[in-house]
């Protein structure tokens, strides 16, 4: 799996939400590229392994986080996705379904 998709109300407004809370440090453990349009994960063993950016499918309502990896590190890229998902359910069960598991 390469993609994680998330069926939400407002593609857009979710990744203004995810930007705003790791900004304001809601989100402690994750970090945002400077465009904003991107995530990685601050973790130790998961620092610049991997990444996450973002991709909208607005008409449908999906917001699809693309994973991105260095390849050094299998251990960071086994977790990647778990820790994304717990991620979202923690700060946006109520406004996202996880549609690939």
């Amino acid at each position: 799996m390469n993609i994680l998709k998330v069926s939400t109300k407002n593609p857009k407004g979710l990744i203004n939400e995810i930007n705003d809370k790791i900004i304001n440090n809601e989100i402690r453990s994750w970090e945002l590229d400077d465009l904003g349009k991107a995530i990685s994960h601050k973790g130790e063993q998961y620092a610049n392994h991997f990444y996450f950016q973002y991709h909208i499918d607005d008409p449908k309502g999906i917001l699809e986080f693309v994973f991105h990896s260095s390849g050094t590190s299998d251990f960071a890229d086994s977790r990647a996705f778990q820790l994304l998902e717990r991620m979202l359910k923690s700060h946006f069960g109520d406004k996202v379904v996880i549609i690939n598991l």
